[in-house]
């Protein structure tokens, strides 16, 4: 099955599915993540090889999108496991409901970059909300592009978050 046709699959499961939960969908398409996107979408760290962003347009999203994208992230597992019943192989689903993901990344590194100026401005160190792996590497990557500063997380678990301080000498 080549990619055109695995993508196809994909999103025809992808539809079935937000029926089922009573979503009617109107806007849908399914591509391969390129090397080039991988850093706009969800945590696509790493390989790049079968991974397959579905975006989703549908009139009300917040059921589908949930507290902080926690039901985005249930669904999209949910949906990497039907299609490797269906196609016998693992393929990493990037699921993106009305363009949550990039307004995602938006809000949380204007966050992470006002945060990182009072911590300058004030010299004092300051912790971010608790975190998804994916939420902290947003925060990290909009920190190290900021001069006298620094990230790193801390916490285990659902604990784990990040402190901004500033950058050691």
């Amino acid at each position: 099955m080549n990619n055109k046709e695995r993508n196809e699959t994909i999103l025809k499961i992808t539809c079935e599915l937000l029926g089922q939960l009573n979503y009617e969908i109107e806007n849908a398409f399914a591509e391969d993540v390129t090397e080039a996107e991988k850093d706009n979408h969800d945590d696509a760290i790493g390989q790049t090889e079968n991974q397959v962003l579905v975006s989703v347009t549908v009139s009300n999203p917040g059921g589908l999108i949930g507290f902080r994208g926690r039901n985005l992230a249930s669904i999209q597992l949910i949906l990497a496991l039907m299609v490797k019943q269906k196609l016998g192989e693992w393929v990493k689903i990037l699921l993106d409901i009305n363009n949550y993901r990039s307004e995602q990344k938006d809000r949380l590194t204007k966050m992470a970059q006002n945060l990182a100026a009072k911590v300058l401005a004030t010299g004092e160190a300051a912790e971010m909300a608790n975190m998804s792996a994916f939420e902290r590497r947003i925060c990290h990557m909009a920190v190290s592009d900021m001069e006298g500063v620094s990230s790193e997380s801390e916490g285990e678990g659902e604990d784990r978050h990040i402190v901004i301080k500033i950058k050691s000498a």
